[in-house]
């Protein structure tokens, strides 16, 4: 967090550490076969760039809480912390729905919920989320179909 605050930009260090904790957490994700220290560090990482993000405030705040909340989610899910990825999960379906949102976002809000509810064993939930999910999916852009698909398919 040694980063030079940029002059008339306070939070400018915030928003760099944020994108780097993002993308670390995300390193950590795709290893296989993660040590105890590296999926403690994934938590962390994915935790404190939402609280980041956050601090940093600015432009697109609320679609970047919405993938903090997501990432976080994403995290414990895969961790097997059920309640927890729920919690998170659930912050960022709502703040999709508060927003009005109906694209990407509410997909990615969609699967992580399906994600979640799948690792605590509630089928129904999960089915019903997986099922929005897919139905947001037609009116994407490749690209976001292409990655929310992917995820998508990796809920157990």
């Amino acid at each position: 967090m040694g980063q030079q605050t940029e002059p008339g930009n306070p939070s400018g260090w915030k928003v760099a550490e944020a994108k780097s904790a993002f993308n670390g957490a995300w390193d950590l994700l795709d290893l296989d076969g993660r040590s105890p220290e590296q999926q403690r560090q994934m938590v962390l990482r994915a935790a404190a760039s939402r609280y980041l993000w956050a601090e940093a405030g600015g432009p697109d705040l609320e679609s970047k809480l919405l993938i903090g909340d997501w990432q976080v989610a994403h995290v414990l899910s895969w961790l097997g912390a059920g309640d927890l990825a729920l919690l998170f999960a659930t912050a960022a379906h709502e703040r999709a729905r508060a927003n009005g949102w109906t694209d990407w976002r509410l997909a990615s809000a969609e699967e992580g919920m399906a994600r979640a509810y799948a690792v605590i064993g509630d089928r129904a939930s999960r089915d019903r989320h997986a099922q929005a999910c897919r139905l947001l999916l037609a009116e994407l852009d490749e690209e976001n179909r292409q990655v929310i698909e992917g995820q998508l398919s990796t809920v157990p």
